[in-house]
């Protein structure tokens, strides 16, 4: 949870403390008051009274508020209520059901809020303050109470309790929506992890495995997954080292990392991975958790690729690529050493722009319909190198169709014709 999510969370708390508090200690001026009616109480007890009972809950709620940790705060808070009616019931002389609400009121605060503990250091605080106003004063006991004001102690100490219970009820209701989100969730990325085609992992500081998904199984035996096993063993001997200074790196810095690797499977082939590492902190130890995603056939298409390019650009033959509409894609080395034209010069643009036509229309009519009827068509045409000399080329063309049939794009092969010198100016 987030700085600001749990401050939003406490101040929910000390907004229904303060007002549990606040009603409470209402009743309570009312109950003293009442006690202290026909009694020899000066004024000042009285505005001691109306400080303690009506302004004091508000002058502490506004302190949680303004307080950077208001949940500090309002424990502090209850220690110093429990401290202050302590001085109140010493004061008061003990009466019976005024000082049992006084004492019990906070310890049940500090008691829910700080378990055993709390309702000790409730019980040390009320001592303390009854103490330090015998030490003052003397003490005296006078337990009596009159029917009121054991009647409203009674009924604000049963509406206090009734209210503190409600605030656990609904704590302890958001504690299960809590843990059934929680539930929900590690259900959730459990489905995920377990059915994911990556491979995902979580190690610890050491590299050595914490949970493997199961799609680790595909291609290590379980033997080598176990917890506490190296996650290093199987990967490639010359990708090893890189390998674990990575996972030092993210571990020591907190970072991401991703870096490329080999994992060697158990039939003894070499599978290409792309990784992605994060470190966190689980009960104050530093682990890693590791998706890869299995990269092999890609990087095996790249190849071929490369080597598809290499080939198409160091071919004897000129080559051009175009689309269907006759647009130039792409054109090898060949090409500019016959015609002229750097790729620069024609790549984007159509042929007819460039190589201008020297045969009549119907003999370009020809190549369509074989070039619709068969696929390719085969033959020697006169063609214009960028100097405008004329050249005699042997020419073919092939057509490239996609699975509804329509032609996408055109593979033109050209060479200068056996018979043709040095052209025609």
């Amino acid at each position: 949870m987030s700085e600001p999510e749990a401050k939003s969370k406490h101040l929910w708390l000390i907004r229904t403390y303060y007002r549990v508090r606040a009603l409470a200690f209402a009743a309570l001026f009312v109950a003293i008051g009442l006690h202290m009616a026909g009694r020899d109480y000066g004024g000042v007890a009285w505005v001691l009274l109306m400080l303690q009972f009506l302004v004091y809950p508000h002058l502490i709620y506004w302190r949680a508020l303004k307080s950077s940790d208001p949940l500090k705060a309002e424990l502090s808070s209850l220690v110093l209520d429990s401290l202050l009616v302590g001085i109140w019931s010493a004061a008061l002389e003990f009466p019976i059901w005024i000082a049992f609400t006084l004492f019990i009121g906070p310890a049940l605060n500090n008691a829910i809020n700080r378990g055993w503990r709390g309702a000790l250091y409730s019980l040390l605080a009320f001592s303390s303050g009854a103490l330090a106003w015998i030490l003052v004063a003397e003490f005296r006991y006078s337990p009596d109470t009159n029917a009121q004001v054991t009647t409203i102690c009674l009924t604000g100490l049963s509406v206090y309790i009734l209210g503190l219970g409600n605030i656990v009820h609904t704590q302890n209701r958001k504690l299960r929506e809590t843990r059934e989100a929680l539930r929900k969730s590690e259900e959730d990325y459990r489905l995920i992890t377990e059915n994911a085609g990556d491979l995902i992992a979580m190690l610890d500081a050491e590299g050595r495995w914490v949970y493997t998904s199961p799609s680790y199984r595909r291609l290590l035996p379980e033997e080598a997954l176990g917890v506490g096993v190296s996650a290093l063993l199987h990967v490639h001997r010359e990708d090893r080292d890189m390998v674990r200074a990575q996972l030092n790196k993210s571990v020591e810095t907190g970072e991401s990392q991703e870096f490329l690797y080999r994992l060697m499977a158990g039939d003894g082939g070499a599978n290409e991975f792309q990784a992605t590492v994060n470190s966190f902190t689980q009960a104050d130890e530093r682990k890693l958790v590791i998706v890869s995603i299995d990269i092999t056939e890609l990087r095996q298409r790249d190849k071929a690729l490369a080597i598809q390019a290499h080939a198409f650009e160091n071919m004897a033959e000129g080559m051009m690529i175009t689309a269907a509409d006759g647009m130039i894609l792409s054109v090898n080395r060949a090409f500019t050493a016959v015609t002229g034209y750097s790729k620069e010069d024609v790549v984007g643009k159509s042929e007819s722009e460039f190589r201008i036509a020297l045969q009549p229309p119907k003999f370009y009519e020809d190549i369509r319909d074989a070039l619709a009827k068969h696929g390719y068509w085969t033959g020697i045409t006169w063609s214009r190198r960028k100097d405008n000399e004329i050249y005699r080329e042997r020419h073919s063309v092939s057509s490239i169709r996609d699975e509804a049939g329509h032609t996408t794009h055109y593979i033109t092969f050209f060479a200068i014709a056996g018979d043709d010198k040095n052209g025609v100016k």
